[in-house]
This record gives C-alpha cells, sequence and structure tokens, in this order.
C-alpha cells in the first residue's frame, strides 16, 4: 500500500498492548479504525481515548474464536466506513503453562482457540472483502515462538508456528491470485505488555494443573516450569515498548514487507535452528547466547 491516511483498519486485540499501540500509530496516520476486542472495559476506554484524539473509531466485541463475531466485526467497519483496508489479526493469549503432558484439554482449546483459529476465521472473514477491492494489506501477529521452540510452553508455541506458516501460504496463494494485497507475519520477541496475564478473560478461569504425583513428572519439573515463566514475566516486563512495534508495523504495511522481527538478538537462535534442521541435530533451545 502507497499511503494509509483515509484507509481503514481493523485491529483484533486492540484495547491493549500491540494492539492498542496499532490502533493509536494507525490514528496518527490519518487512518479510520476498528477496535475489536474480547474485554469490554479496555474496549470501551480504548474506543474513547482515540475519539478523544481525533480518531474515526468504532468498538466491536469480538471473541475471535468464534467466526460469528468477525463477520460481527466486518459488518461493523463496513458500515461505518464502507471498506477495510487492513486487517490486523493479533489478538493473543499466553496459554497453558507447564510440561505439555500435565496441561488440560482446556489449555490447549482455549490457546488454540484465539492465537490460532482467531487468525483463521479472520483470514476467512476479511480476505474475500479485501479481494473484491485489491487496495488491503493483512498483518498476522505470530512471535518469535514461531520460529523456536522453548519448553513448558507448547500451547504458545503451537499456535504461534501455525500463525506463521499460515501467513507464509496466505502470501503465496495471493500472489497466485494475482493480488495486490499484502501480507506482514509480525515475529515479536519480548514486548512489554500484559499477555502474561490474559487469564482474566480466559472462559472460566484458570483451571489447575494436576500434580506431579498424577502424571508421573518431578518436583525439578516443576521448580523448571516455574523458574521459566519467571523469567518470562522478566523479559516482558522489560521488553520493547508496544509504541515502537506499531512504527515498526506501519512502516512494513508501507513497504510491503513480509517477515516482520522486532528484535536482531533472536537471529542467532533461529539460524542455529535451521542449521540443526539441516544437519539433523536434536534442538539445543531457544536462548540466544552470550557473546
Amino acid at each position: 500500500m502507497e499511503q494509509l491516511q483515509g484507509r481503514t483498519a481493523v485491529v483484533t486485540g486492540g484495547a491493549s498492548g500491540m494492539g492498542r499501540a496499532f490502533c493509536e500509530r494507525f490514528g496518527r496516520a490519518g487512518m479510520k479504525v476498528v477496535v475489536a476486542d474480547v474485554e469490554q472495559g479496555a474496549l470501551d476506554t480504548a474506543v474513547a481515548d482515540l475519539r478523544a484524539a481525533g480518531v474515526e473509531v468504532v468498538g466491536v466485541r469480538c471473541d475471535v474464536g468464534r467466526p460469528e463475531d468477525h463477520e460481527k466485526v466486518l459488518a461493523a467497519a463496513l458500515d461505518a466506513f464502507d471498506r477495510v483496508n487492513v486487517v490486523c489479526l493479533n489478538a493473543g493469549v499466553g496459554g497453558g503453562n507447564g510440561r505439555m503432558w500435565t496441561l488440560g484439554l482446556e489449555d490447549w482449546t482455549w490457546t488454540l482457540d484465539v492465537n490460532l483459529w482467531g487468525v483463521i476465521h479472520g483470514i476467512r472473514t476479511f480476505v474475500p472483502h479485501l479481494l473484491t477491492h485489491g487496495d488491503g494489506h493483512v498483518v498476522t501477529t505470530a512471535s518469535i515462538a514461531g520460529h523456536v521452540s522453548s519448553p513448558f510452553g507448547a500451547p504458545y508455541n503451537v499456535s504461534k508456528h501455525g500463525v506463521a506458516t499460515l501467513a507464509e501460504g496466505l502470501y503465496q496463494e495471493l500472489q497466485r491470485e494475482p493480488s495486490t494485497i499484502g501480507v506482514t507475519c509480525l515475529c515479536p520477541g519480548f514486548v512489554a505488555t500484559n499477555i502474561l496475564d490474559s487469564a482474566r478473560n480466559r472462559p472460566g478461569g484458570r483451571p489447575q494443573r494436576r500434580s506431579s504425583g498424577s502424571d508421573g513428572g518431578s518436583p525439578g519439573a516443576e521448580r523448571g516450569g516455574a523458574r521459566f515463566a519467571e523469567i518470562a514475566r522478566r523479559m516482558i516486563d522489560n521488553g520493547k515498548p508496544p509504541a515502537e512495534v506499531a512504527d515498526l508495523v506501519h512502516d512494513a504495511i508501507l513497504a510491503n514487507q513480509f517477515w516482520l522481527f522486532t528484535d536482531e538478538v533472536w537471529d542467532e537462535p533461529i539460524a542455529r535452528r535451521h542449521r540443526e534442521i539441516e544437519e539433523r541435530t536434536a534442538p539445543s533451545g531457544p536462548a540466544p547466547r552470550k557473546g
């Protein structure tokens, strides 16, 4: 896309974190914004703040795991602004953490419904509309976890690997249409958001883990998982500001850039994983190595 001014953007998960920053950045670029979020209070606040800043905006409560909610967002966007141009399929949750064989089906279902099916539903809903006019761009929020896999976060890792391959497939299929619609696969590292507190919006709350005695795990593994969670929270709390990621997304859309990584520190772990695949060696883990 050559310019964003006057165009319309839809952002799922748009009431907080990176999504909120995307909405603000698009508003400053002169775009009309549709904020979609499952958290009604945060949604109302985001819409009010954007409107106070002079942005043309509507808000729609949306559970991205429900395909009918995506249809509701599209209908609201068309009713308010006639056309959608930029679609940021950004809503995400941290998911269930722990040894994968101890996680309940609820952990897997919740994480995949939001992180993976939320993108699938969004593609099925919005891409046909974009194809009707050809002036559009899709941004999928994957993660560094879509390229390297850490322990104790299998549902999240699986979902983000899925989003990365969805974006690749979408790009290739649009090229074969042919279509002028662009695709960007955003793969953030650690960003200062509240994603680790996403269970606040989880249906039924956070279920209890099965005890180590019943699943054959060890106390040491439990401590390892807890330690990993502590490190993740510290890294996120000190992560990149969402506004900086929003600037990168804005620029990537204008440049029609496919891969968008926020942190060069992850280049070596990603390259290492690719070497391990090529050499048929076991995975060494995702952590960046100190020089």
